[in-house]
């Protein structure tokens, strides 16, 4: 279920409404049996190393993603709605991890922020993005080239020819994608930087 909405530049884009979110809060132990933040982020994410959670939605695994980096590292959170942003926080809030964690709302579609990342999660939103090949073209340019995206789509409304076009245009990016872990309900790769960049 989604709403067309406003980008911040105007563009008219479906995305999953804030308030759809809350109301899955309710789902939340079926949500971590499904989607187990330490089996799917860990074996991908080590203490000290910062992290980008993109389109985090109210922090589903911004806080695990918090918990996995430790006390020297840090997560950037970003999402174009401001509820989902302040639904984050006030998770981060209850786990004590805002010391960890900064929220981000990209304005006039500049996703990008000012650091480099060792991780980058972009979970169920890249089919949201009307224009994916400049978001992964931005997200190489924050990524280390050590580091690695993981990108998870939902198998329901990303069918597998447009999974394998979104990994074409990872491609086109210059990020070269491999399959990515067992997901449920998902499609997954884990995109890195090509050695030929």
């Amino acid at each position: 279920m989604v709403d067309a909405s406003q980008q911040p530049d105007g563009v008219k884009t479906r995305i999953c409404p804030w308030w759809l979110m809350s109301l899955s809060a309710l789902a939340e132990p079926l949500r971590r049996i499904f989607w187990p933040a330490a089996r799917i982020l860990q074996p991908l994410v080590a203490a000290g190393q910062m992290c980008l959670d993109m389109g985090c939605g109210m922090g589903f695994f911004t806080v695990p993603l918090a918990q996995f980096v430790g006390a020297t590292g840090r997560v950037v959170a970003v999402d174009i709605q401001s509820k989902m942003l302040e639904g984050a926080a006030r998770r981060a809030k209850r786990h004590g991890m805002t010391d960890r964690i900064s929220f981000y709302r990209p304005e006039d579609s500049e996703w990008a922020t000012p650091r480099k990342y060792d991780f980058i999660l972009v979970f169920w939103m890249l089919h949201e993005v009307p224009d994916q090949r400049s978001l992964l073209e931005t997200l190489h340019g924050t990524l280390k080239t050590s580091g690695c995206i993981l990108l998870v789509e939902p198998r329901l409304h990303v069918r597998k020819p447009q999974w394998e076009e979104s990994l074409a245009l990872a491609k086109a990016v210059h990020l070269a994608p491999r399959v990515g872990p067992p997901i449920a309900l998902s499609r997954s790769a884990i995109l890195q930087p090509r050695n030929d960049d």
